[in-house]
Formats: C-alpha cells, structure tokens, sequence
C-alpha cells in the first residue's frame, strides 16, 4: 500500500484560520456575464454534519473542472480544505456518452466524528489525456485516491489507487477501503465504487455472471493508531453498524483462497465461512452483526454452468464451542427447480429486525443466436396487438427483463424460504419486521397503462408462506406499507384508505372530513388529481401523517380516533402551505414525543420558512424562521442539537448555514465570492388578470439599474406554473432555455408568465394566460412593445409555436423541442422510454383529454401547423435527431411549413443528442445562437453569419474548426430575403 505520512499529507491540504473582515476594496465596474465566466459559479453538495454536531463537510464543484472539499467547524473558524479532482465532468465532457452521468461520491465521517474521509478524483488534464489518447496506445489509466483526515489537526492520509471505502454505521474505530488491482483497467472515471457506511448488502461486489476477475487489497486500517492489515483477494466487504466484524469475500487465482470469511475486530481472529473453487457474491451482513449470508456456486463446480446457492451463517457462538460454525447452503439449485436459479445479482439483505433474509431468484437465461444464424434470413421486428409493450418499450427494456430478478426471503428461525415476486406480482417490499410485504401486480394492466389508464392489484403478502391476500384492484396510486408491517395506506377516489393486514379490514380514514380536499386543488390536466402527499408514519404505525393544500392531517390507520388537524387550519387560514421535515433518516417513523419539524410556503408571496408543531395535539404551528428566502435542506447532527440548512433568494447564492437553533444558524460557506463582479438585477413579483378572470403570478426579472423611465426590450419565458421559484437563486448557465441572469445582463427583461389550462385548450389557455400578462407589463411603460421575444423549450416550445400564430406581438420566437402537429404527435414515440405518447394528449400534459377519433377537432385546433400561414414572428428552433422526449420530425414539419410559407426560420439540428442537449459543446451553442438571434431581432446587433448565409451540408463544421468557406463554386445560392 502506497501511503503518504501525516506530515507530507498534511502539507498538501489548506488549513484556514477564519480572519476579521478587512476595509472593503474599491469597487469597479461590473463585468459582463459572457460564456468563458459560466463556470466560475461552483454548486454545493453532499453537505452533512458530523454526528456530533462539531464539523460541517461538503463539496464545492463547479459545472466543468475541479472540486475542492471543505471541513468547517460549526463553533469556531477552524476550515479545512483539500481538492477532490475532477468532480465537474459528467456528460459535459467532449464525446463522453450523454447517458453517463457522472456523480461524485460524497465524503464521510467516521461514526465518533474524529475523522472524514473522501475520494479524490484524478485531474481535469489526466482524464482528458487518457480519453484523447490513441486506441491501441497504452496509456495510464486516471486513478482515485482515498484521503482521511483526522479533525483534532487537520493531517491527511492520502492512498493512491483506492476503489472504495467504508465506515461502519455506529463504530468509528476502523475504515476499510479497496485498493485497484494490479491488473485493473479502469476507464476514466470508472474507479470509485460506492463506498460509506457498512450497510447490509453486498456493496462492492463484482459484477453478475459466471466470471469474475481476481480479487484486489483490502485494507482495515485502525484510525487512531494507523495501523493496517492487509487482506488479499478481496471482491466485497461489510461491517456491521456497531463494528464487531469485518466480513468479505475473495476470489483469487489460487482457487483455494478463494471465499467467503468473517474477521472478529475484538480479537483480530479470521474465520473462513466457506471457502474453495468458486464464486462468493452478494455478500450480506445483518445489523446488529449475529449473521452473514452470501451465495456461491462452489458445490456445483463440476456442471458445465456451475449453479449459485444461498448460504447462511450465525455469528452467534454455538453452545459448547469456541469457534463458528460454517455457512450452510440454505436455498440449493435443487431446491428452487429446474426452472430457476438462485440469481448472483438482485438484492440480497437482511430486513430491518434481522429476521429474514431477502435474497433473489432468476429464470434460466435465454440461449443466444449464433452470430452467423441470420446470415441471409429475414431480420424483423414484429408488432402484435396483444403485446403489453410496443416493440420499442421492449427494446429499451431487454436488458433489464433479460436479468429479471425475482425476490424472495429466508427466514434464519424456521429454515424456511419463499418466492414472493413473479412474473405477474413484479413489485415486492417486505415490511421492517420481515414478517409482511406488499405486493403490486401492473401486469394485467399494462396494454391501458400504453395511454395511461394503467394501474396495479395490490396484495399483502405472508412472507413465512408466500401466502397472498388482495386488497384491492386496479389502484392508480402507489401505496405505502407501514413501517411494522401493520397497515397499508393508499390514496382513492380524493380519499385516503388504509388495510389492517391482521384483520383484513380496510378503512377510509377520510371520507367523514366534508369540504376538506386531499387531491389537488390546482390540477388542470384531464387525469384523476393527484393526493397532496403524506408526511410518514408516526412510531408503532400509531398514525399516519397526511395532507391537504396547506394543512398537516394525522389520522388513525384503525380508523378508530378522528382525525386531527395537526395545523388546526393555520396553514389554510393564513394561506401557508405546511410539509413535515424527517430530521432523523436512520428511522423510518416520527416521534411523537419530539416537535414535528415543517416547511412551510406562502402561496401569494412564495416566503419560505420552518415550523414546529406537535403530534397527538391541534394547534397552530410555531414559526421558528421566516422571510422572503427559500429555506431548504434541513438536517440535525444524530448525537447533537446542531442544525444545517440553505437559504436562497435570486441575488443570494444558497450557501450552508449552522446553528444551535434554526433561528440562530450563521453562514459558514462562501461558494461564488465572484458573483459580487458581476451585474445581478432582481425579480419581482407581479400578477394579472387572465382572459378567463383568473388571478395570475408570475417574475419579473429586471437588469441592474433597471429604470423604469426607460424602455427595455422583453423576451417572455414559460413553461406551466413557474413563480413559486421566486425566491430561487440562479446562477449563469448556457442551454437550449434562456437564463434569467444571462439576459438581464445583457439588457433585457425577462418575464416568467404562470399559466392556467382548460381542458381540450392548450393552446388557447397559453394564450390567454401569457398575452393578458405582456400586456400588463406594457401599461407600465417600461417594455419596449415593438422588441419582444418568446422562448420555450418542450412543452414552453410547444405554446411558443402556437402563440405566434395567434399574435404578431412577438419581434422574435425560440420554440425548442416544439411539436406543432398534435394529429402526428399523438401516435409518436418518446424514445427514451420506447412508449407511446397518446397517453400525454389524453391524460397528461398536452391536455386533449381524449382521442384523436374522439376530439379530432381539440387536435386540428391546438396545432400550430395549420395556423403557421399567420405567422409574421422570425423563428429560431431546435429539435436534435437523437431527441428522446419529442419525435425529431415534429421540426422537420415546423421548417418545411414555414420555408414553403418564405417565412423566416433557423432550425439547428444536433447530431445525436437528445431532447435537452447533453454535450457541453452542444449546449453552449444553442446558448450562443440564441444570444445571436435575439440579439439581431430584439437589440439590432448584425445578423451572425449562420442567419445571413446559412450553413451547407458540404460547408458544414467548418465554422466550428475556424475554416473558411470557399470563396466562388460554393454551390450556394444567394439567400431568399425573409
């Protein structure tokens, strides 16, 4: 093991003492906010505080480029810092693959709150380097490393080639962490596996399927002391929460060595639970340490495809012995049928309680074509009307039925196993007390669910038999299992039910409460209204927490007590929406003998804030903090009253603050100290009147210095209801949607419209919501009425394309993603999921609230196609040929309508990429293009040259490498004058 010494280490990460404020600099103009200065703004994450309550970590990390970790005493200036590599590099990366998305591990602290640890990820120019290299050309591959940095001083640790690492949940005394193997060819970025706390199941293991590469070192290394002991082989590792044992398994390449072992922390004896030729994988350890259970296919090595066994071992000693027993094969192949296997991938864990063993099945797997095999014959996708998914739905999906799981659960006391999921009951949860699940049968359900009229019989299941009771059919909503297994609790028909899974009674805990709604009050799409949600089960499934539009409801799942407003109405009264806040994510239920902590939202000014209430009591909530800020993120040390939050406005970037008392938290991070620099403006508030009569909010965001003397020109941007976002901080970035900072820096205003839907009208209801609003702002005096733009992406795109058929008041429109013919639409694909996408028309956003042989005509009508022949607003669109969302073509119908109209239009097509465009390169394009088109239509800047002459396909990418067109023969002709 490679190892830096505390003193080198130590040299290597910034210790800074918090100083007095100095005399404040000169000020100076602001600078403008241009492309080269987006990601010099850095986001916070994995922000968490030490269990007791002393130490603040997080991670700043900016869009692009490198991170840097920060350890912050919460009573006193003591920081530290250290760089954690590449961490800004997910699929913004040049040629990295759009789905790749890349997410950095968060930091840890040791359980006693002595030590953190992190992994630091290798730099920008290593990784760039090794995925520019030449194929075929050896190249070092980029590798992490582990840093653990001990609180009392501030000394760092750091390992080199580290895998993964994991504290245990309650101990402290140790961290284990996995070094590369000597014959790893990690990708970059690759290395990094989950790590953290020793949970109960299998991370760290190796991948399913029959081979499996040589194990890598383990290291156990004692915090305090620094001393380590290195384990050989390793493929996964465990602890369990209170750190008695460290259990792992290995493969090597002496076969002998290869198994599945415990090691006793206490004593530092090694026990071998099963060991020789094989395969040990997912590895489990329940919490309280007294069992391990793994599977491997060492009794079957002899079989050409050796088979995988679930075996089982007590840590307990047995009576008359000192050493433990070896693990025993619980679930054989034989056992499960010839029809199945015990699956090596799947979840395998011990529940809560510890009384049973989930653990996963898997059908035989499908025999593979030969590739030759089709040499010659006819290669054909078939679609039958009896398929439950489309042809494409099933494309996407191969992969994951090809390794179909199925679970099932062991049970240590009886011996006993049971399969509780199949092909048809395919959602199980098993209960915290491993004696119920609950289970979802969508199956019979799935042709509906292609227009979204899908929905699940739901069943509660006996785990010690696999016996299955029904509930209830055909639930649209998912429901909740309790967390002692008692109840179930779902939303139906605006009502909440419960179902006692000892009596079989089923009971609406709702329906007494006259006038008081549960579903959505605002919903405007033609579906059944979503339940406002629930707020969690109270301790020994004694109540369940549920709310209406602004008030917190707790009602007796026996359905014997009334329910009580927790709130007592103060949420309606004062029209503040109140959701509880789980301080404690270790259990899975709320104190009643603690406050109920809660967020709370005024409605008509978006103020946020916390409050405590009381559970078993009726009475308006205690504000404990409040203002024009959006508060988020609250968490509590586990051992301390220590509080950590964010809070945010427009102008104030959400950065950490702690505290004793919520009311009394100070800032102790400072993540964007640039933003001063630059020219920020503010947002307002406003409202109207619709064409309907309906109240309507939406922002205002105005440039520094905004004089309302002066006119400006607007662009409008919208999408459905936006202005609760008042209070949200926004940092400059460049994409396919305007950015609100970006444009008021260069002069604009920007108008976020809400906006209110009638069913069978989206685009008229766009309509009347968007026009009233611009023509408010105009009898202010300050919107420049003959400089306006609008610009909408996807379902914005969408009413985009429709509102400029229906005014001319726009000098300028960016509908991305639009689709402009709902009559071609409706039958598409979204190609992402492979689903079809009549169930948006008749269910869902675009709002039909039917078929197209049932409303034809709501179709026709809310189709910018056939209106685009009253089009005078020039357009600029995207629509990428890779679009996962909204078919392509819907663009391609958009530009060859308008240029067989002559009426002016830009359609920008990127290659392979989706509907919000994933490749940096691509995403900063848009950006500019659009920046172009409303800078030449809106502030009179000259047209760029891609307006001017447009692009031919033998000239294309040429502008991006700096090669100039040729000068004559280019085959172009003049272009046609708008």
């Amino acid at each position: 093991m490679m190892r830096m010494s505390v003193s080198r280490a130590a040299a290597g990460l910034v210790f800074l003492i918090a100083l007095a404020a100095g005399s404040l600099a000169a000020q100076t103009a602001k600078k403008p906010i241009t492309q080269d200065v987006y990601d010099q703004w850095r986001a916070i994450s994995g922000a968490i505080l030490s269990a007791d309550g002393q130490w603040a970590m997080y991670t700043v990390s900016p869009a692009v480029g490198e991170g840097e970790l920060v350890i912050r005493s919460t009573a006193g200036a003591t920081e530290y810092r250290a760089p954690r590599g590449y961490t800004g590099r997910p699929q913004l990366m040049a040629g990295a693959d759009s789905a790749a998305i890349f997410n950095p591990q968060a930091a840890q602290f040791s359980a006693d709150s002595r030590f953190a640890a992190f992994i630091k990820y290798p730099p920008a120019a290593e990784v760039e380097a090794a995925r520019r290299a030449p194929r075929g050309r050896p190249v070092p591959q980029p590798r992490n490393t582990l840093g653990i940095v001990s609180l009392a001083d501030g000394k760092v640790t750091l390992v080199p080639r580290v895998r993964s690492y994991r504290f245990s949940r309650d101990g402290g005394k140790y961290i284990a962490y996995l070094l590369e193997s000597d014959t790893a060819t990690t990708a970059p970025g690759g290395a990094g596996a989950a790590g953290g706390r020793g949970g109960r199941g299998g991370a760290g293991g190796a991948a399913g399927g029959s081979r499996q590469e040589p194990g890598a070192p383990l290291i156990l290394r004692d915090l305090a002391s620094g001393t380590e002991t290195r384990i050989d082989d390793v493929t996964s590792y465990l602890f369990d929460d209170a750190e008695h044992w460290l259990a792992y398994t290995t493969h090597a390449a002496d076969s002998t060595k290869s198994g599945a072992f415990v090691r006793d922390l206490g004593t530092g004896t090694g026990t071998a639970l099963a060991s020789g030729k094989g395969n040990y994988r997912a590895l489990a350890i329940d919490r309280k340490g007294t069992q391990v259970a793994f599977v491997s296919d060492r009794d079957d090595q002899a079989s050409a495809k050796p088979k995988f066994a679930l075996y089982y071992a007590s840590l307990l000693p047995t009576k008359g012995k000192k050493e433990l027993s070896p693990a025993t094969a619980v679930v054989t192949p034989a056992a499960v049928g010839a029809s199945l296997l015990v699956a090596d991938r799947g979840r395998t864990d011990f529940v809560r309680d510890g009384g049973t063993l989930q653990f996963a099945l898997a059908p035989l797997p499908l025999d593979t074509i030969p590739a030759d095999s089709l040499v010659d014959k006819a290669v054909y996708d078939l679609w039958s009307w009896n398929d439950t998914k489309i042809q494409p739905q099933q494309k996407i999906d191969a992969a994951r039925d090809r390794n179909r799981t199925y679970v099932a659960a062991f049970v240590p006391a009886t011996g006993k196993w049971n399969r509780l999921s199949d092909d048809s009951l395919t959602q199980v949860t098993i209960a915290d007390n491993g004696k119920v699940a609950l289970g979802l049968n969508p199956v019979q359900y799935a042709i509906e669910q292609t227009w979204g009229e899908g929905g699940s019989d739901v069943y509660v299941i006996d785990v010690a038999t696999g016996g299955r009771t029904l509930v209830t059919r055909h639930l649209e909503a998912r429901p909740q299992l309790s967390p002692a297994g008692k109840y179930l609790a779902w939303f139906e028909g605006n009502k909440w039910w419960s179902y006692a899974v000892a009596s079989g009674r089923k009971v609406d805990l709702t329906g007494a409460l006259k006038g008081v709604r549960f579903d959505n009050e605002e919903f405007d799409m033609p579906d059944t209204p979503p339940a406002y949600g629930a707020g969690g089960w109270t301790k020994d499934d004694k109540s369940f927490l549920v709310y209406d539009r602004y008030d917190v409801w707790e009602v007796d799942p026996a359905g014997v007590a009334a329910p009580r407003n927790v709130t007592a109405g103060a949420g309606r009264a004062r029209k503040l929406a109140y959701r509880v806040v789980n301080l404690d994510t270790e259990d899975r239920f709320l104190d009643p003998a603690e406050p109920l902590m809660l967020t709370m939202l005024d409605s008509a000014t978006k103020s946020g804030g916390y409050a405590k209430a009381k559970l078993g009591a009726s009475m308006a909530p205690e504000t404990v903090i409040a203002g024009a800020k959006r508060y988020a993120g609250l968490a509590k040390a586990k051992k301390a009253e220590q509080y950590l939050l964010t809070q945010q406005t427009y102008r104030e970037f959400p950065d950490l603050w702690t505290g004793r008392t919520i009311a009394g938290a100070a800032k102790i991070s400072d993540a964007n100290p640039q933003e001063k620099d630059y020219p920020r403006g503010d947002v307002e508030l406003v409202s109207w009147l619709n064409d309907d009569g309906v109240r309507l909010q939406g922002m205002l965001f105005k440039p520094e210095g905004f004089d309302a003397t002066k006119k400006y020109p607007l662009i409008v941007y919208y999408y459905e209801r936006l202005s609760d976002g008042l209070h949200a901080y926004v940092a400059p970035t460049g994409r396919n949607v305007i950015n609100p900072l970006v444009y008021t820096s260069l002069g604009y205003l920007v108008f976020e419209p809400d906006i209110v839907y009638t069913e069978g009208q989206p685009g008229k209801s766009a309509v009347k919501s968007i026009v009233p609003g611009v023509q408010a702002l105009i009898a202010r005096g300050f919107v420049d009425e003959k400089h306006m733009g609008l610009q909408g992406q996807s379902w914005g795109g969408y009413q985009t394309s429709y509102v400029i058929t229906q005014t001319n008041m726009s000098a300028a429109a960016v509908p991305n993603a639009t689709v402009v013919n709902m009559t071609s639409a409706y039958g598409g694909i979204r190609w992402g999921p492979g689903i079809l996408r009549t169930f948006q028309y008749e269910h869902s956003q675009s709002r039909i609230g039917g078929t197209l042989w049932q409303y034809p005509e709501r179709y026709f009508e809310n189709s910018a196609l056939f209106y685009l022949d009253r089009v005078t607003t020039p357009v600029l669109f995207m629509a990428n040929d890779a679009d996962d969302a909204v078919p392509w073509y819907q663009g391609i119908e958009f530009y060859n309508a308008m240029r067989r109209l002559r009426k002016e239009a830009y359609f920008v097509v990127y290659n392979g990429d989706v509907h919000n465009p994933t490749k940096r390169a691509n995403q900063k394009d848009i950006d500019k293009k659009m920046q172009e088109f409303f800078g030449n239509k809106l502030l009179g800047h000259p047209a760029p040259s891609w307006m001017v002459q447009g692009i031919p396909y033998l000239q294309k990418g040429r502008d991006q490498v700096h090669l100039a067109a040729p000068a004559a023969g280019g085959g172009k002709d003049p272009a046609p004058q708008p």
